[in-house]
């Protein structure tokens, strides 16, 4: 794996894990885990803990990047997660957390 691969497959990890675990759009994904199980539960606390959940989204990701990293069926959507990240956190950094 090549350094590239590496960050681009560190940066998917940053943004699938920010968007499962924290955006609005997965807040019913999140919601229907802590319903069906209850606030309790390890799954419904794992969905919303981004700490416990890279684990499982960065060995899927580097996993991939591994076997896959040089592909453009990798390198597209990977350049593109790390990008929306980097936008992510700039903005953040621009215009203060909202």
């Amino acid at each position: 794996m090549t350094f590239t691969v590496f960050l681009l497959a560190l940066g998917a990890t940053l943004r699938v894990t920010r968007f499962i675990s924290d955006d609005y759009l997965t807040r019913r994904v999140r919601a229907f885990f802590i319903g069906r199980f209850g606030p309790d539960h390890d799954l419904a606390y794992l969905i919303g803990c981004p700490w416990c959940l890279s684990i499982y989204i960065g060995g899927a990701i580097g996993t991939t990047a591994w076997f896959f990293g040089e592909h453009s069926g990798f390198l597209i959507p990977a350049a593109c997660l790390s990008i929306s990240w980097l936008v992510g956190i700039a903005s953040t950094w621009l215009d203060g957390d909202q």
